[in-house]
């Protein structure tokens, strides 16, 4: 995550490589909202007019989307804009073992060491 610079609030942008295949422009904005502070509309629309040409935008946050912000990033005549909330944030970290200690098969804890390393990286 960076500190406001302008930049439309896109903190990463690279390419998704698909299969060896397909290449993905995308530009993605992380925010990490305490819960029950949801992401609303403006924010997508602030991504969206962010986009270079030919790229994809992603918002990934720690909280969660409020309706509007959803119907926002569908719009059919717009460039859509995929959501993660923090619960799938969470679930991909547990699913890739990433930034995570297992206590139990069934149990996670967020290793926030592993996870600083990952973001400088």
């Amino acid at each position: 995550m960076t500190k406001l610079s302008g930049d439309g609030g896109i903190d990463v942008r690279g390419t998704l490589v698909v299969g060896d295949v397909v290449r993905i422009k995308m530009a993605v904005q992380v925010k990490k909202w305490k819960l029950k502070n949801n992401i609303l509309a403006p924010v997508v629309q602030q991504v969206r007019g962010s986009l270079g040409a030919h790229e994809q935008g992603l918002i990934i946050t720690t909280s969660d989307f409020s309706p509007g912000a959803v119907k926002e990033a569908a719009q059919p005549d717009k460039t859509p804009i995929a959501l993660m909330n923090g619960e799938q944030l969470v679930m991909l970290l547990m699913e890739h073992d990433i930034g995570v200690l297992r206590s139990t098969p069934d149990l996670f804890e967020l290793d926030e060491d592993t996870l600083a390393t990952r973001v400088r990286e």
